[in-house]
């Protein structure tokens, strides 16, 4: 059986591309318009996820996705490096494409199968959803984000073990491919984004003694 895998990490390349040329438009987009557009990348998300005919259009979905994330992306960072300093940001960025290749290339050379992780891992993901929710209207503490940070960062990390592990151990159909790739680009934006929030927070909580 012939491997996908070089053909998935073209198309995770890809995707990087037009998330760089989403984050150069960044900008130019107003600050208003950043909340639509993140709406409009979770819809994208849902609708590929769940349509199965919306998967014969999964390349230029995700594609799309990838841009309107480096549109929103560049906001955030805008914020982060306002907050950390641009060395800092640099370095989480580069602390998550290590733990990111470590983790990928753990999960795609074990012998184990870890295809039974998918229900811990998603059960996980919900609960985080549910506190991001409600910490829209509640706001928790510097520690209660600290712990919420620090669960989604080992969360997207057993994603990455996960879906490495199903790439060198499940056969992959063309058709899958983009998904395939869409996937581990989730899984290294949420594990970026949980180490920002992390340190963010841990920063604030040592300014304040």
């Amino acid at each position: 059986m012939e491997s996908q895998f070089p053909k998935v990490l073209r198309f995770f390349t890809l995707l990087w591309l037009f998330t760089a040329i989403g984050l150069f438009a960044g900008v130019y987009v107003p600050q208003p318009m950043i909340l639509p557009i993140s709406i409009v990348t979770v819809i994208l998300l849902i609708i590929v996820m769940v349509s199965r005919a919306a998967r014969k259009a999964s390349k230029f979905i995700s594609v799309l996705f990838a841009f309107l994330t480096g549109i929103t992306l560049y906001s955030l960072l805008n914020f982060y490096i306002g907050s950390l300093g641009g060395k800092l940001v640099l370095l989480i960025f580069g602390s998550t494409a290590l733990i990111f290749i470590v983790a990928g290339l753990i999960g795609y050379n074990t012998k184990r199968d870890f295809s039974n992780w998918w229900k811990f891992l998603f059960i996980i993901l919900i609960g985080i959803l549910i506190f991001s929710v409600i910490n829209i209207f509640v706001g928790f503490s510097d520690m209660m984000m600290i712990v919420l940070s620090g669960i989604g960062v080992l969360l997207f990390i057993g994603y990455t073990l996960y879906d490495m592990n199903q790439i060198a151990k499940k056969v992959i159909s063309d058709e899958e491919i983009p998904l395939v790739a869409l996937n581990l680009y989730l899984d290294f934006i949420n594990l970026f984004t949980n180490l920002l929030r992390l340190i963010y927070h841990l920063k604030r909580i040592f300014d304040d003694d």
